[in-house]
């Protein structure tokens, strides 16, 4: 590998959404790519787009179902004359066939519609791409999801994996779903000061993991973005899935019966420490009098929209069992 290389930004930064590997983006024309989604994303000259990436530009990082998170490529590391092994169709030459788990012929090419055993292989020499923006990343958790990403690029086409987005559109529908970017000239003014080895590095940690595979939780936040119902935009990482009531009473998970809540807010509510009355105005504990960051919470009304399918008769009981016990 290289030396890492910085590609000069533009004056007016652009702006991608990257699919990564999965179901949406398929590898039988080719060995796939090394994707790190938290950190970096691989590609290399014969992919769409491949010449406008630049130091600087926002991206949005997406599977075939929603936006996993964003970043500033912060550095571009250019790899050239690297082997490419690509394979194609036997019937057309296409690329874009896929491979069968139960039926044979093993491949199935749905251009020509041939079924096959072995196709092609061809070595091609290319130039690889790493584009790195871990230092920048912010998860979004799928709170923008496919047809919302597909609003914010000009192009139609769903089968591109490199593909532009507007980026003021972009940047103001992540705000608005409470996500905090950071600004792109402290990107642009730091990018030569980065170490030429770059971190390869792995996710954060499993907890994001744990957390993408909450159900729940991916619900709540796809419904009110990444905010705290009580104290507002906070980061993906300390946002949880609050239960109105306690899913050992109910073993069942209903939107209208959860919020999302930073965690020691959340921790104050299902202690008892914190409650919500039925118009939305949250209350605080007597014994929190002496910790002026919660006590200055009350009185405080939920940042939720009026919209919001929220039970008011669950939030009512709730609160009354809480207050009761103050």
């Amino acid at each position: 590998m290289t030396e890492a290389e910085s590609a000069a930004p533009r004056a007016q930064g652009g702006a991608w959404s990257f699919l990564v590997a999965g179901d949406d983006r398929q590898f039988q024309g080719n060995d796939g790519y090394e994707d790190i989604v938290e950190e970096s994303y691989s590609y290399d000259s014969t992919v769409n787009n491949h010449q406008h990436v630049a130091v600087g530009d926002l991206v949005v990082v997406r599977n075939g179902k929603e936006a996993l998170g964003a970043g500033y490529v912060e550095a571009l590391q250019v790899l050239p004359d690297q082997q490419k092994v690509r394979s194609r169709c036997r019937s057309c030459g296409s690329t874009g066939f896929k491979e069968r788990l139960t039926m044979v012929p093993r491949f199935w090419c749905s251009n020509c519609k041939s079924a096959f055993d072995d196709p092609l292989v061809e070595t091609l020499s290319v130039t690889a791409f790493r584009a790195h923006y871990g230092g920048t990343w912010q998860p979004l958790d799928g709170c923008l999801d496919k047809e919302q990403l597909k609003e914010l690029s000009p192009s139609r086409s769903d089968q591109q994996s490199i593909k532009r987005l507007d980026r003021h559109r972009t940047l103001e529908a992540v705000e608005t779903r409470g996500v905090r970017m950071p600004r792109r000239r402290d990107v642009i003014d730091s990018a030569g000061q980065r170490l030429q080895e770059l971190p390869g590095g792995t996710r954060r940690s499993t907890a994001s993991v744990r957390r993408g595979q909450d159900a729940f939780r991916r619900a709540l936040v796809r419904q009110y973005g990444l905010i705290c119902a009580v104290t507002g935009a906070a980061p993906a990482e300390v946002l949880e899935a609050a239960h109105l009531r306690p899913f050992s009473d109910t073993q069942h998970h209903r939107v209208e019966e959860g919020l999302i809540l930073r965690s020691d807010v959340h921790r104050l509510f299902d202690s008892g420490l914190l409650a919500i009355d039925s118009d939305l105005v949250v209350h605080v504990a007597p014994s929190l009098a002496g910790h002026r960051q919660y006590s200055a919470l009350a009185g405080v009304s939920l940042q939720i929209g009026h919209e919001a399918p929220i039970d008011r008769v669950v939030i009512a009981d709730h609160y009354a069992a809480t207050v009761a016990t103050w």
